[in-house]
């Protein structure tokens, strides 16, 4: 039960300010009281609590560029995890043991915490604060704080104690140890690293000996001085007879193709001199140019001479003297060619063989090279390594003499001048806000869930119009039925506060509208004022009433002459009878009536709100006012349905009983169909009391519809 409230608490977060300025003006004493009365003992409370001060100081710890003290020779850390390292050692307790060996600041914190201001409590028990040089180191290590600043290696530094001569005393403390600590673990890891490192050398001392004694016997088993240069005139001699192989092997080539080609040519003159080799020769050129001079004169003389003329004889023969002379030059150069071609193969398989001899020198002039190399190897990494470490031994003792701190000081710890805590002022600004929020929402929640509404206080900030003010009827004369109050006895405050209510209607909506009573519970009072306003309504009007509660009818069973008709709104929603056949009149009225009928339906599974919507714009068009009378809108949903359908719909709240949360919730219901509120009646209002709740409501109305 109480979770639902706060459920439905939360759903009213967004309600309009003016319902919740409504609720601080109602309460506003008692939270102005409560709210001062909390913020002025948390001020009290704050004055009396210790004060607190706080010293702060900047500094820097440099890497170590060189590892010269590093045995390994590998770090596996990154800058956080270094960052991270000092901040612990800070903490250590290597580093909190300096200061609490050294007796000059053991006294000197004893005077200081001495010197401690006590508060009121303090006083008032006589209680006084001792200083316990055993528990300085857990107040050191608890009080200390130190934070990195982001990427960067600086770090802040701060220590807090109730006493600001003690919070710069500890700082400062804290970090000449840490430099003390620092150089002292340098000096016991420098000694070390010498011991390791001088017994390294040692070692590589009698390395190195063994190395140059297999070097030696190696050179003198393979009689090896230096065999560098011997290697590169190898590969010398190598590349030269490659490369002459490899021009032997082109003229070869070359040879061979004129070869195939004046074996083609099978001693045509013309296609032998085709050959370039052959064509290029000088006594061939020179025949050639001969016969090509024979030639043109022969042309001259033929132009001038007959063919029988002895110049012409003379040319002619001449001319085959000069291709017998080039015919025997040619062939004296193709035996030539044959014999360049049988030599060129004789040089190049030569060469091949001492090609094939300098590679197997020069292949076993390596093998013994790298026999040698290996020694040669082992014997100089053992001298780096000597000269390596040998190096180190003179930096270490350099660092032995001289050791200094990666830690420098940005900042200094500074005196604090004022205490950082407690703030009563603060405290009691925190304390107001909270409590005035807090106590707002106690009574919120207890305005929503519990409160009844008793007058139009919490219904103005609603901003929804007041269509007015029913008085609670005490007693009601003998036959006279409060559903028809208005007509029985017409000179009472209730039918007086029904004209009200009517003479807003009629000035405010327009006639021909149809109209929805609802409320957010069962007896509310929304028949009463439904039935009563129609009663009103229908003196100068023509109006109909509609009971739209389908399930649990209140009006059915008043009238003589009508409750035996079982035809209604149920009958013409399902279908089974015609308009005509429901509208009845109420005896000694004007007013028309359609009760809900004998059907129990939901009405939401069998009809949709723009089916009642032409039902309701039909019945408009013969009446001024249709008046329904609904379900409320807790319950059940067919509320939602009507509400849709309507022109208007007006809300009943029974005074003393309808909870704020109630009514809130319903009409957040309404406007979640897209429907809305347009006018809110205050029902059986009195100075008594009387609220059953929401929430009993609901189940009684709930259960009352199960049964049915």
């Amino acid at each position: 039960m109480i979770n639902e409230k706060i459920d439905k608490t939360l759903d009213f977060i967004d309600l309009d300010p003016k319902f919740l300025f409504s609720i601080l003006k109602k309460y506003f004493l008692h939270i102005t009281i409560f709210v001062t009365l909390i913020s002025t003992l948390v001020y009290l409370g704050s004055l009396n609590l210790d004060k607190k001060y706080r010293s702060s100081a900047k500094i820097v710890i440099e890497p170590d560029e060189k590892n010269i003290v590093n045995i390994q020779e590998y770090s596996n850390f990154n800058n956080t995890n270094r960052i991270n390292n000092q901040i612990a050692i800070f903490k250590s307790d290597q580093v909190l043991e300096y200061i609490i060996q050294d007796k000059e600041n053991s006294k000197k914190f004893e005077m200081f915490f001495a010197e401690n201001n006590q508060n009121l409590v303090q006083k008032l028990f006589n209680k006084k604060k001792t200083f316990n040089t055993k528990s300085l180191k857990s107040i050191l290590s608890s009080s200390i704080q130190i934070s990195n600043i982001r990427n960067s290696d600086i770090l802040d530094l701060s220590f807090i104690s109730t006493n600001p001569r003690v919070a710069k005393l500890a700082l400062d403390r804290i970090i000449n140890s840490y430099q003390r600590y620092e150089i002292d673990s340098k000096i016991q890891i420098t000694n070390y690293a010498n011991e390791k490192i001088t017994e390294r050398l040692q070692i590589l001392v009698k390395e190195m000996d063994i190395a140059q004694k297999k070097l030696s016997k190696y050179k003198k088993e393979n009689g090896l001085v230096d065999t560098g240069n011997v290697k590169q005139l190898k590969i010398n001699e190598i590349q030269t007879i490659s490369k002459r192989i490899i021009e032997a092997k082109q003229k070869y080539q070359n040879q061979q193709n004129d070869l195939l080609s004046i074996k083609v040519a099978d001693g045509d003159l013309d296609a032998l001199l085709a050959i370039n080799d052959l064509n290029t020769r000088k006594d061939i050129t020179d025949i050639k140019d001969l016969l090509s001079s024979n030639e043109s004169n022969i042309q001259s003389l033929s132009l001038i001479y007959t063919d029988q003329h002895p110049k012409i004889i003379q040319a002619k023969d001449q001319k085959k003297n000069l291709k017998k002379q080039l015919k025997k030059i040619l062939d004296t150069n193709i035996e030539q060619k044959a014999f360049e071609l049988s030599n060129l193969n004789s040089f190049i398989k030569l060469s091949e063989r001492e090609m094939d001899k300098v590679t197997s020198e020069l292949r076993d002039i390596e093998e013994k090279e790298s026999g040698m190399l290996k020694f040669t190897r082992e014997l100089e990494s053992s001298k780096n390594l000597y000269q390596s470490f040998l190096q180190r031994v003179k930096e270490t003792n350099e660092a032995q003499n001289l050791q200094i701190s990666k830690l420098k000081i940005l900042e200094s710890p500074n005196l604090p001048g004022s205490h950082f805590y407690p703030s009563p002022k603060k405290n009691s600004f925190i304390a107001f806000i909270i409590s005035f929020f807090g106590i707002f929402a106690l009574l919120f929640f207890k305005e929503m869930n519990s409160s009844a509404l008793r007058n139009t206080d919490a219904i103005e900030s609603l901003n929804i119009l007041q269509l007015g003010v029913l008085p609670r009827v005490e007693k009601i004369k003998e036959n006279f039925d409060i559903i028809q109050l208005f007509s029985s006895d017409n000179e009472s405050h209730f039918a007086e506060s029904i004209r009200s209510s009517r003479a807003i209607i009629e000035s405010k909506f327009n006639k021909n509208s149809s109209f929805l009573i609802t409320s957010s519970n069962p007896s509310e009072g929304k028949t009463t004022f439904a039935f009563n306003l129609a009663l009103s309504l229908e003196k100068s009007n023509k109006v109909l009433f509609i009971e739209g509660d389908l399930r649990r009818p209140t009006v059915l069973n008043r009238f003589v002459g009508i409750q035996s008709k079982k035809f209604g709104l149920g009958e013409i929603i399902s279908g089974k009878s015609e308009l005509n056949e429901v509208i009845h009149e109420i005896p000694g009225t004007n007013l028309n009536i359609i009760t809900s009928g004998d059907v129990k339906i939901d009405m939401s599974d069998v009809v949709s709100k723009d089916q009642l919507k032409k039902f309701f714009d039909t019945l408009k068009i013969e009446y001024e006012y249709v008046i329904i009378d609904s379900p409320p809108v807790q319950p059940v949903s067919d509320t939602l349905i009507l509400a849709q359908s309507v022109d208007n719909n007006f809300f009943i709240i029974r005074a003393d009983e309808t909870t704020t949360g109630s009514l809130m919730s319903s009409i957040k219901k309404i406007k979640s169909v897209g429907a809305k509120i347009d006018g809110i009646v205050l029902n059986d209002v009195d100075t008594s009391k009387g609220s059953y709740g929401y929430y009993n409501y609901y189940q009684n109305y709930y259960g009352a519809y199960q049964k049915t």
